[in-house]
């Protein structure tokens, strides 16, 4: 559960990071694509506006710099009789209405105004009633026309209508004169731009501070709120012919809407930047581009507002989803086998551990091998019974340094080479050579490594199994010899009896069984300890086993009753009793030496019975029986004797 958190928590936080990546981008093609609207917008914007001050300044040349207007602007600047400036006035307006009427509103100029040197407004042919007033403090640009005689362009309020005024001071021959002004209403400005753009609508947002908050009382009728904030108003839609569709937009009205809604637009506009809002909404894409308009002294005084649908966010947005998606699909994925390895990991280390700690606390050997039967790697328990360091081993041959192979083996013929090399297990008793050349025993598996069928070596394990050896000897010994004096015991006595009754058919030589039971050996034991009597029996076996053939069995066959096989004795009879007679008397003669007993000497005689047989003549227990009978009787009569049956 914790390794599936970890992986998870892990996928998460790099998806975040992924989708932080994927969002950023997007954001910048959304950018770039934003930026190369407002290039656009920009860029067209300054050529209409280029354009007109090129008209405008063609018409100031040759249609108002002309000899009778100067006149009567000189004699403006020369009188101070009101009623002469009025008459002044009226020949002005006269002069200058078709031009006025016929050119400049054709060409979409709202306002033609004259003023007089100190800034007051002279004739103003949009609102030939309104005069007199002075504009100095609340025109910048006919401040700056009239002080400085400079010409000035820029977007400004007015007491009547904001607009881009073209203000041009008019000197004649040195002599100050006043300063004309002709101004385009935003929505010639908006009509050029549209032969221009693509964008469906338009508002022109203006600042209260140029519209309502400055212009005469009577003309705030011209301005209505705006739909985004209560800081702007828009032109009333009855005298600008642009903003009437516009303001009944469908377009126009939902972006809006989801503007108000969506976004603080409010300060978005205080910023006085220009700005784009992208819009989404039912697999459409809009945009809102903010232009802003400055005045002459370098204050917001509007926002040139394009609406237009905008499809190239659709797909922007609907590539980077795809994107996210993709990119979800692929964490997910790349989650699951993140997790699988590290389970895999987990599990191969588990194994490891699990390998390493059975292989190190084993008590059997485990020695690795490659193809070339080098040691690859040797476990602590392994080191420890060939007596190497690991150093010493690590890459050495196996079959040199550590198994021990009869004379004349190849490497072709070693058991465990050939295990590996046909791929096959091997079961088995070996010797190893330990580091300071012991042999000893040891009982293996070896089990070939493979790998797509390949052998990649081969795994060793190995026992020493010296001891067992060692106690299955002392209990083979055991089952067949006499504890006490080494000799063969009953059992073995009959089995070599029963292969010597059985080898009687392919041979012609008689046999013989000597039955010999101690005299006096109870009285012995009564009188001086089963130790003594158990001494005599091992002396009295010594003096057997020296006295008779290595192809004799002399066996205790219990008590202190010994038997003895004897063979070869010839193929004829008579002989052959005569020499198990000799070897009879020979064993007398033997048994009758005297014995050194701990303490003491002691002298001692023995009964004999004996039989002969040949091929089967005889059972087992009819020679045994034959022979003890024989030595009952010698025991009966007088002892120290033999009888031959």
């Amino acid at each position: 559960m914790r390794k599936f958190l970890l992986t998870a928590f892990s996928v998460i936080i790099a998806y975040a990071v992924f989708f932080s990546y994927v969002h950023s981008k997007m954001k910048e093609e959304r950018d770039v694509l934003l930026l190369n609207e407002h290039k656009i917008i920009e860029t067209s914007y300054k050529a209409v506006t280029q354009m007109y001050s090129i008209s405008i300044e063609n018409y100031f040349r040759y249609a108002i710099m002309q000899p009778p207007i100067l006149k009567i602007l000189n004699d403006v600047v020369d009188t101070n009789d009101t009623h002469e400036k009025a008459l002044l006035r009226g020949s002005l307006y006269r002069l200058l209405y078709s031009f006025y009427n016929d050119e400049l509103k054709r060409l979409g100029i709202r306002q033609f105004h004259f003023h007089t040197p100190q800034g007051e407004s002279f004739l103003r042919f949009h609102a030939p009633a309104e005069n007199g007033d002075n504009l100095m403090e609340v025109r910048p640009s006919i401040k700056k026309a009239n002080i400085e005689k400079k010409f000035v362009t820029g977007f400004e309020g007015g007491r009547t209508y904001p607009g881009f005024r073209y203000v041009f001071p008019i000197i004649q021959e040195g002599k100050h004169l006043g300063s004309v002004e002709v101004s385009l209403a935003y929505e010639n400005i908006e009509f050029e731009l549209s032969k221009l753009l693509s964008w469906k609508d338009h508002l022109l947002l203006l600042k209260k501070s140029v519209t309502t908050d400055m212009v005469f009382e009577g003309h705030k009728h011209h301005f209505m709120p705006s739909p985004l904030s209560n800081d702007f108003v828009i032109e009333n839609q009855k005298i600008s012919n642009i903003t009437a569709p516009s303001i009944e937009s469908e377009l126009t009205k939902k972006i809006n809407t989801i503007l108000k809604e969506h976004y603080n637009i409010d300060a978005k506009l205080k910023e006085g930047k220009n700005f784009s809002i992208p819009v989404l909404q039912d697999d459409d894409g809009y945009v809102a581009n903010f232009y802003a308009v400055y005045d002459l002294t370098g204050t917001l005084a509007a926002y040139a507002v394009t609406y237009s649908h905008l499809d190239d966010l659709v797909k922007i947005q609907h590539k980077y989803i795809a994107s996210l998606l993709f990119g979800f699909l692929t964490f997910v994925l790349l989650g699951i086998v993140l997790y699988l390895l590290i389970e895999q990991s987990h599990k191969t280390l588990k194994e490891k551990v699990l390998f390493e700690t059975i292989v190190d606390k084993t008590i059997n050997g485990v020695i690795l091998l490659n193809t070339k039967g080098q040691i690859t790697f040797i476990n602590n328990a392994a080191t420890t019974l060939l007596g190497y360091s690991l150093k010493e081993v690590i890459g050495k041959d196996s079959h040199e340094l550590i198994h021990v192979h009869p004379h004349d083996t190849t490497k072709e013929e070693c058991p465990i080479l050939n295990s590996m090399r046909y791929q096959r297990t091997y079961l088995g008793e070996e010797v190893f050579r330990k580091k300071d050349g012991e042999h000893f025993t040891i009982h293996l598996n070896a089990t070939p490594f493979l790998q797509d069928n390949n052998n990649i070596g081969s795994v060793i394990i190995f026992r020493d199994i010296s001891k067992e050896k060692e106690a299955q000897k002392t209990i083979e010994h055991l089952a067949y010899y006499d504890s006490l004096t080494e000799l063969p015991n009953r059992k073995l006595l009959l089995d070599r009896l029963s292969h010597t009754l059985a080898n009687t058919s392919r041979d012609p030589e008689f046999c013989g069984l000597l039955f010999i039971d101690l005299d006096n050996f109870k009285f012995l034991n009564d009188t001086k300890g089963h130790e003594y009597g158990d001494m005599l029996l091992k002396m009295v076996a010594k003096r057997l086993s020296s006295t008779l053939r290595l192809c004799d069995t002399v066996s205790r066959f219990g008590g202190d009753e010994f038997v003895i096989l004897v063979t070869k004795l010839g193929d004829d009879p008579y002989e052959a009793k005569t020499r198990l007679r000799e070897i009879g008397y020979k064993i007398l003669h033997a048994i009758g030496e005297q014995f050194r007993l701990i303490n003491f000497d002691y002298t001692c005689t023995a009964s004999i019975g004996g039989t002969l047989f040949h091929e089967t003549n005889k059972t087992i227990n009819e020679i045994l029986k034959d022979a003890d009978i024989a030595m009952y009787e010698v025991k009966k009569q007088h002892k120290n004797e033999i009888k031959i049956v």
